[in-house]
């Protein structure tokens, strides 16, 4: 028998107009057909679509209408496809799409509508590869190289499809007998009608096989298997000596011998020495070090030195996950070749990225107790467990990509449940493999979330050195996990960690219930569970009204944004909820005071079972006074230096709407809980001094409150030469961003016509949604038709996706917001234009910056010349640093905004810029600009 047990099948594709069947239409067919025999017939042909083919489209596809002016009409083409199809087996990727034009193209023709069997060899891919990069049709046949001649032309995607089935099939039938059986009874659990095809005629060949065939071969690049560990704890006696240090970035440099572009810069080398001196001297350094110094090796360097000279642990916190791994997967790895010693390095990440093994198994042996969406997700995690090795859900992009939040949160580690050594699997938990190693490390790399998060040390342990990477970030960071927020999903989790009333009841108190076997807990049990459904009445009223008087006040669900307001004691939304948040901590208290009694009456457990059970149920309780505490302090809301604020839901008919607190200054728990205990620490990036003073980030990160003859600063700019790379041209033309209106129909033109007549790589970065929508809605067309790609966030894909491109189409154009003005690195043509609409102030009413202004005020200090416009400098510098990447990159820097050179405040932005601006007072000065510097 062939592929898939079958005589023979048929892998097609259909390449079309758009998206939509009802409306686009098909322009080329391509399928192959298999016999068992191994002979193949193939069906070949464009369609005319009687319309012009979208531009995209062409691009795509390289498919244009004088291609299909000679081609036949679908409804001749079709019924030769269906006579071609037969009742053979149909294989696709992404199937559903080609079967919605097939569809309704057999009914708009009034053909018979096929009722082949199908497999879609995308949804088996995530399930038999969860770690692939992705899931895309070129991946996969990268993955199992598997030629693909060109992509998106239907007979080469057909031909590439049937190749990845083939691997696929043989990857089916290779499964170990207990991992196939697990996954079958998971599939046939969750409903999963598509997989359970596969797996019944998967299961008729595998009984007539006496042996399984070996998985097929792969290409490991395509695969996503996270490392967490590097290197050798090193023996050697090592000296710190400056010298030696500095060597490293000094001609004839060890670097030299695998760094291909390494060279002597001044910058790098006075950082390095800086950051040697922090280590001997015991001091907070702060350090501004402009694009290209090379800051990584320049502290990274100094500090393994220092760390095996000394025996002292070294964390490095960054802020973006791109800078996390480039330390560990590419920096760290250089070094281990160039230093005279070994050394042993981790990639840390907070205790909820990892899986639980203990929480998981009870859901795959009782996976009815889960919703039929969340079975579905943990086939998914069933076969990513059986290979994976770090126990990182990060290398799961079947998972992640589609079935992230409540399943994840039950399976999860959870510091709060987790049973310790009691746990059958302690040996082998993710976490604890982890933790065993971090007292052997000398370097620990980590996130400022995961930095914050544990001030006490309860996962990294005690360490005395600090490195903070991507600093401007770290008081956003800290602000956000020194806070809270109180949810309906907050308080159903906890809830249901406890016990949720189901066809199969869950919870730990169910289980405990049926591992005790006797009735003597039955009364208290029932009270408990009346308890809970008291609650969670309680609590859907509590946000229901909350959710409602938040629309009755503000009418978000008229606003195009989620509505965030602050409140206080005479808040009218605050004072018609107060009543219901009292009953529902009442209530929450009560449940509380019933755990106790409980807890006290099921006494030590001396049964096995009941004593992990038991650990989890005070777990359970610790999260409820967690979240009574919590609730309390929103309820509270009469804390100076904490601001409070409500959170409408993002859809109309949902009533997850929020209350929320973070504290205003968070430099003090920075000091107080992490900088007087280091013997030394580093604060480094890109962009930390306002005008070339260092004032704001000092006290935003808490550095005032350390003794100040510890405290010192390094400003360094970059090695590249502004003067000859870069222009930067202010538009005295444009209107005033507060003439909306007029600001975004300027905006549109100019960026069209820059466009249209230089054909450079361009990025527009907006502080608005909004406006980037409508500049977006008004270039599209225009650009479609001469043939300049588009790309905008929100419309064009995923972030990744859309950089992707960026990068690839040397002549697309992006715009983009927040996620685009920093931690984006772009180099050479494919950005040479970069267009700054506005200069990017905070938004005035969001309830942070409010507080922060009042607090200020009340302290008699400006707001604004102290907070919102640093805070704008700070965004507008990022912003700047999308542009010019490296020494060979030139580009122009528009900004749009003219009040950069009308008002007073607008001084401290031109003294940020790498270089003095021009003044175009028209477009045509613009275009000059454009044409002698870039061609």
């Amino acid at each position: 028998m062939g592929i898939f047990g079958q005589k023979e099948v048929v892998a097609f594709d259909f390449e079309t107009t758009g998206v939509d069947p009802g409306f686009d239409r098909i322009i080329e067919i391509g399928a192959v057909k298999v016999f068992d025999d191994g002979r193949r017939e193939t069906f070949k042909r464009l369609v005319n679509p009687q319309r012009p083919v979208p531009f995209y489209v062409k691009q795509l596809t390289g498919i244009d209408d004088s291609m299909l002016s000679e081609a036949e009409p679908i409804e001749l083409v079709l019924p030769q496809f269906l006579d071609f199809l037969g009742d053979a087996l149909l294989i696709g990727h992404n199937v559903s799409f080609d079967l919605g034009f097939l569809f309704e193209n057999c009914r708009a023709l009034g053909l018979r509508i096929p009722r082949n069997r199908v497999v879609d060899t995308l949804s088996l891919a995530r399930v038999l590869y969860p770690t692939a990069v992705n899931h895309q049709l070129e991946t996969l046949a990268a993955l199992f190289e598997v030629e693909l001649v060109r992509a998106h032309r239907a007979y080469y995607d057909a031909l590439a499809t049937l190749g990845v089935a083939e691997k696929l099939w043989q990857k089916l039938l290779s499964l170990p007998e207990p991992l196939f059986d697990q996954l079958e009874e998971l599939i046939f659990a969750a409903g999963a009608s598509d997989l359970e095809f596969y797996w019944r005629l998967a299961r008729e060949h595998r009984m007539f096989r006496e042996n399984l065939p070996p998985p097929p071969k792969v290409n490991s690049d395509k695969l996503v298997v996270l490392q967490n560990e590097l290197g050798e704890p090193t023996s050697e006696s090592v000296d710190f000596d400056p010298d030696i240090v500095e060597a490293y970035f000094s001609e004839n440099s060890p670097l030299g011998t695998v760094l291909k572009n390494f060279k002597v810069r001044s910058q790098q080398q006075d950082m390095a020495a800086a950051v040697t001196q922090a280590f001997i001297d015991g001091e907070l350094l702060m350090v501004e070090a402009g694009t290209g110094v090379g800051k990584s090796f320049a502290y990274l360097v100094p500090a393994l030195f220092w760390s095996a000279a000394n025996g002292e642990k070294v964390v490095v916190s960054t802020y973006t996950k791109a800078l996390q791994e480039q330390l560990f997967f590419k920096d760290l790895p250089v070094l281990r070749k160039v230093l005279p010693f070994d050394f042993y390095a981790l990639l840390l990440k907070g205790k909820g990225n990892y899986i639980c093994l203990y929480r998981l198994e009870r859901y795959m042996r009782d996976p009815m107790s889960l919703t039929s969406r969340e079975r579905e997700g943990l086939i998914y995690i069933a076969s990513w467990i059986s290979e994976t090795e770090s126990g990182d859900i990060s290398e799961n992009t079947s998972f992640i990509n589609n079935f992230r939040y409540s399943l994840w949160e039950k399976v999860r580690a959870d510091g709060h449940t987790c049973i310790g050594k009691l746990c059958p699997y302690y040996r082998d938990c993710f976490v604890y493999k982890i933790r065993r190693k971090i007292s052997e490390a000398q370097m620990l790399i980590v996130n400022h979330a995961l930095l914050i998060s544990d001030l006490g040390g309860a996962i990294l342990g005690d360490y005395s050195y600090l490195i903070v990477d991507e600093a401007h970030k770290l008081d956003v960071v800290a602000v956000e996990l020194l806070g809270g927020e109180i949810s309906i999903w907050r308080v159903k989790s906890v809830l249901d960690g406890i016990y949720k009333e189901a066809a199969v009841p869950s919870g730990v108190l169910s289980y405990i219930m049926t591992a005790l076997g006797d009735q003597s807990l039955d009364e208290q049990f029932e009270r408990i569970k009346a308890n809970i459904s008291f609650i969670r009445e309680c609590a859907d009223k509590f946000f229901s009204e909350l959710a409602l008087n938040m629309e009755l006040i503000y009418h978000w669900q008229k606003q195009k944004y989620q509505v965030r307001k602050r409140y206080d004691y005479i808040n009218p939304v605050y004072k018609s909820i107060k009543d219901r948040g009292d009953e529902l901590i009442a209530a929450l208290k009560s449940l509380y005071t019933e755990l106790d009694i409980f807890i006290d009456n099921l006494g030590e457990p001396q049964n096995e079972e009941l004593r992990k059970y038991f650990e989890e149920l005070k777990g359970e309780r610790a999260k409820l006074m967690e979240l009574m505490d919590d609730l309390l302090v929103v309820l509270s809301p009469d804390e100076p230096d904490v601001v409070y604020w409500m959170e409408s839901p993002t859809s109309p008919d949902s009533i997850d709407a929020r209350l929320c607190w973070a504290p205003l200054d968070v430099g003090q728990v920075l000091n107080t809980e992490l900088y007087e205990r280091l013997g030394a620490a580093v604060f480094t990036s890109a962009t930390l001094a306002i005008a070339e003073d260092f004032s704001y980030y000092l006290e935003r990160l808490g550095l005032v409150y350390a003794p100040r003859e510890r405290v010192r600063t390094l400003l360094l700019g970059s090695p590249y030469d502004y003067e000859t790379q870069l222009r930067i041209v202010v538009t005295e033309f444009m209107p005033s961003p507060r003439e909306l209106e007029r600001f975004i129909d300027k905006t549109s033109a100019l960026v069209r016509e820059t466009s249209r007549k230089f054909r450079k790589g361009t990025m527009v970065l907006f502080t608005s949604h909004d406006s980037l929508r409508q500049i977006y809605e008004s270039l599209y067309y225009d650009f479609q038709q001469v043939g300049i790609k588009l790309l905008g966030q929100g419309f064009s894909g995923s972030l990744a996706a859309i950089s992707r491109t960026f990068i690839e189409d040397v002549e697309s154009v992006l715009l983009g917001t927040e996620s685009f003005w920093q931690g984006i690195d772009i180099p050479g043509k494919s950005l040479e234009l970069l267009i700054l609409t506005k200069l990017p102030f905070p938004v005035p009413d969001d309830p942070y910056i409010e507080a922060m202004s009042e607090r200020l005020q009340r302290c008699g200090r400006s707001p604004f010349e102290e907070f919102i416009v640093p805070q704008a400098v700070i965004r507008f510098r990022q912003g700047v640093g999308r542009l010019i990447r490296s020494e060979t990159d030139r580009g122009v820097l528009a900004i749009l905004d003219k009040r950069i050179i009308t008002m007073r405040y607008g001084e401290k932005f031109i003294s940020s810029l790498p270089k003095k601006p021009e003044i175009a007072k028209s477009l045509d000065e613009v275009y000059q600009i454009v044409a002698e510097h870039l061609g």
